[in-house]
């Protein structure tokens, strides 16, 4: 019998393997085999958790502007590669950011793309990014869109170099193979007769001043006289900038709030004629941790970059701990305990961040849970 039984089990593995060789030349993959990798409890971990500090990344981008002409690089940048998804560019798996540097007088070719991108001012003075046709001049801490389809050239009018960082949504449009750059700009000559269009490296720009502020930063009232679709795409806000006193103002008068045992006062940047995010695919916050504040730890399938605007403190994030300050950049990669720490006891400490959550909302995908003080955890949001 114990004969029989061996050579039954002989058989059946030459079968099974005869059948592997099979399906894999038909390009065929057997469930049981994969079946591990594919029925989940939860969320792969790619990213890390990651820093990127201030202190080591700006002299290397002044080193840079010496010795890379921006004809050579047209983004003069250093981009943020997390360790866990090396050799790609990436922070997480779906946002890509970056440090620029531009000196005085220099300036990007106009361009589109369908990723949607952002740029906020972390250093200098004269930065600006045109967007169809608006000129947006940008200050320390001002939330600049370029949002899908959108034609945008940016560059720097002042007398000293600038940073900014950027995020984008670069990995999730890659992933989606949906990914398109486009820099053949075309406009009417005014000069011609004929008014053929010509091609151009900058727009023309045909709004005023503040265009942005004057028509959406009234706060409840909406203009009713222009159209909100700006760009090739209509599923965006029509605001290009967020001023930074304006958002720094809104955290103060809210300091006084609970605010969320998550993220302290949190304000979301939003498309002002819907209410709705910014992007269709990421959110954009600004976040204040008051002196001493010590968030709950919680967790969410979004991934989520952040950026120092003021103070220092720490994040934790799993067994790692991230200590971070003035205008360091960090990752919480998607479904990991993360919870934040204000270390003064007397001075603010501000973040602002970007996240996948609208994707992932859209998609019936986000799951949010904490950690109660006796470690249980619970489920906040599915």
């Amino acid at each position: 019998m114990a004969t029989s039984d061996a050579t039954s089990n002989m058989e059946r593995g030459a079968a099974r393997s005869e059948l592997s060789q099979d399906a894999a030349a038909l390009n065929l993959m057997e469930f049981w085999e994969e079946r591990a990798a594919l029925e989940l409890l939860q969320p792969r971990q790619s990213a890390d958790p990651c820093l990127w500090r201030w202190k080591d990344i700006e002299p290397r981008l002044h080193r840079a502007a010496e010795i890379v002409p921006l004809e050579e690089a047209e983004r003069r940048a250093l981009l943020f590669s997390n360790p866990g998804l090396a050799p790609r560019p990436f922070m997480t798996n779906t946002i890509f950011g970056a440090y620029s540097l531009y000196n005085p007088g220099e300036h990007a070719p106009v361009h589109r793309h369908t990723p949607s991108a952002s740029r906020m001012l972390l250093e200098g003075e004269g930065a600006y990014t045109t967007v169809e046709g608006e000129k947006c001049t940008m200050h320390r801490g001002d939330l600049i869109l370029t949002p899908n389809g959108t034609w945008h050239d940016h560059g720097n009018d002042g007398d000293g170099p600038i940073i900014w960082m950027d995020v984008l949504d670069l990995p999730l449009v890659e992933n989606l193979n949906s990914t398109v750059f486009e820099f053949d700009y075309f406009e009417e000559d005014a000069q011609s007769n004929t008014r053929e269009p010509v091609q151009r490296t900058t727009q023309s720009v045909v709004h005023p001043d503040d265009h942005s502020q004057n028509l959406y930063s009234g706060g409840g009232y909406k203009p009713l006289f222009i159209d909100r679709e700006r760009g090739a795409k209509g599923d965006h806000s029509p605001m290009f900038v967020y001023r930074a006193d304006q958002t720094r103002e809104q955290l103060d008068r809210l300091r006084n709030y609970d605010g969320s045992p998550y993220d302290g006062i949190i304000i979301e940047f939003c498309d002002p004629t819907t209410g709705a995010s910014v992007m269709p695919t990421l959110s954009y916050t600004a976040q204040l941790l008051r002196p001493g504040e010590h968030t709950r730890a919680h967790r969410h399938t979004a991934n989520a970059v952040y950026c120092v605007m003021e103070g220092s403190g720490y994040t934790q994030i799993g067994d790692t701990r991230l200590d971070w300050s003035r205008n360091d950049a960090f990752c919480a990669p998607a479904w990991m305990w993360h919870e934040h720490v204000n270390r003064s006891s007397t001075d603010d400490a501000v973040l602002y961040s970007v996240t996948d959550v609208p994707t992932l909302k859209k998609l019936g995908l986000y799951r949010e849970e904490c950690r109660m003080d006796d470690g249980e955890e619970v489920l906040v949001t599915k």
